[in-house]
């Protein structure tokens, strides 16, 4: 039976969340003529999904469900959607992604998926059940045991939607020292490699 452990709330978290919020620049060298070319413009680091658009619904395969969720209300497929970035920032060695429900009622949120050890030259992760990187552990346990890799949304049959901030961290180091990390163990291991961050958000809902 799936338990819901509460997540320790640390000042990182709280600082990788505000980061989150943003879509980090990076620009080109600065421009010596008025008529400089489009590359030397401003280009955003931004996360996609061909699966759902920012904003949007997640799709139903997304959500929680297999081992550890009889009796609950979520029976999905537990299948993580594929994600897509391009323009990544100067000095980029490597990736992490933090996946968290803001509207869980714990401080710090829900923690669906936390993954690192993304190469640097990596611009996709497949999702949809395929096991990529180093997968730390979310905020779900099953039969006593914390889980890894993604832990699909599953909030209380209320009707109201929450919201699921996927934000990928370029960082300057292409890997962390340990495997199956929490999200506040990767908050706090890369603050110091952080050269730029992007976010897409996704939503879900059960019937009340």
């Amino acid at each position: 039976m799936i338990n819901f452990r509460l997540p320790a709330f640390r000042a990182a978290a709280v600082a990788a969340a505000a980061l989150a919020v943003s879509c980090t620049l990076t620009a080109a060298a600065p421009a010596t003529t008025a008529d400089a070319s489009a590359k030397d413009r401003l280009t955003p680091f931004t996360l996609t999904s061909p699966d759902f658009r920012d904003g949007g619904q997640l799709p139903a395969w997304t959500e929680f469900g297999g081992p550890g969720s009889e009796g609950s209300s979520c029976q999905g497929k537990n299948l993580a959607p594929r994600l897509d970035w391009r323009n990544s920032p100067a000095g980029t060695a490597g990736y992490a992604l933090l996946v968290n429900d803001v509207d869980a009622p714990m401080a710090g949120g829900w923690h669906h998926w936390v993954l690192y050890d993304i190469p640097g030259a990596t611009h996709r992760i497949d999702g949809h059940g395929v096991r990529q990187f180093t997968p730390g552990t979310n905020s779900y346990e099953i039969y006593g045991r914390p889980v890894s890799g993604w832990g699909g949304p599953c909030p209380p049959a209320t009707g109201q939607p929450h919201h699921y901030v996927f934000t990928l961290y370029a960082l300057s180091t292409p890997t962390l020292p340990t495997a199956g990390l929490t999200y506040e163990q990767v908050t706090a291991a890369i603050e110091p490699y952080v050269v730029g961050a992007t976010s897409i958000v996704g939503t879900f809902r059960l019937p009340a």
